[in-house]
Formats: C-alpha cells, sequence, structure tokens
C-alpha cells in the first residue's frame, strides 16, 4: 500500500468509529428511554417500531422486494402488446402469402 492509501485507509477506520460510536450512543439513549417509560408509565411505552426507527424500514424493504400493483400491470401491458404486434405480424404474413400465392 502506498502511502495515501494508508492515510485513506485510516481516515475511512476513523469516520466507521465514529459512526459505530454515535449508533451506540443513540441505542443507549433511547434505552433510557425505554427504561423511563417502563419504570414511570409503563401503559405509554411506544412499539419498538416507534421507538426504533430501523425497525420499520426492514418492512419497506421486505415490501419493496414484492411487486406493486403498478408494476404488474405494467407487466401485462407489455405482455398484451407483444401479443398484438405478433398477431399483426402473422396475418400481415398470411395477406402477403395470400397475394403471392393468387399473382403465381
Amino acid at each position: 500500500m502506498t502511502y495515501e492509501e494508508i492515510v485513506v485507509q485510516a481516515e475511512a477506520n476513523v469516520a466507521i468509529k465514529k459512526q459505530q460510536l454515535e449508533e451506540k450512543a443513540m441505542m443507549d439513549y433511547k434505552a433510557a428511554q425505554l427504561n423511563a417509560y417502563g419504570f414511570n408509565d409503563p401503559k405509554k411505552m411506544p412499539k419498538p417500531d416507534q421507538h426504533y426507527p430501523f425497525l420499520k424500514t426492514e418492512d419497506k424493504q421486505e415490501q419493496s422486494n414484492q411487486p406493486q400493483d403498478w408494476e404488474i400491470m405494467k407487466a401485462r401491458m407489455i405482455e398484451r402488446t407483444e401479443m398484438i404486434k405478433a398477431t399483426r405480424e402473422r396475418k400481415n404474413k398470411q395477406e402477403k402469402e395470400g397475394i403471392d400465392h393468387g399473382t403465381g
């Protein structure tokens, strides 16, 4: 590795460590909030997906893997378009063959 590559890698490692510490601090803070809810008023305890927003993103990713209605309709329209094109080509071919046979 060159000196520049080592410096870039060291800076990246520092940035990664900083991000990990920020995430840990946020999780600690959220855990303290949940402890306060649990100790003072358990009935008002928020649901996990409300308190930890990253849980919602996993659900969205699972949903995004499934095709949406508009995507299904688009696929059907493309399929029908291809069928119509094939039918037109077949009819044009039959008409040309009929004309060729009729003149011969």
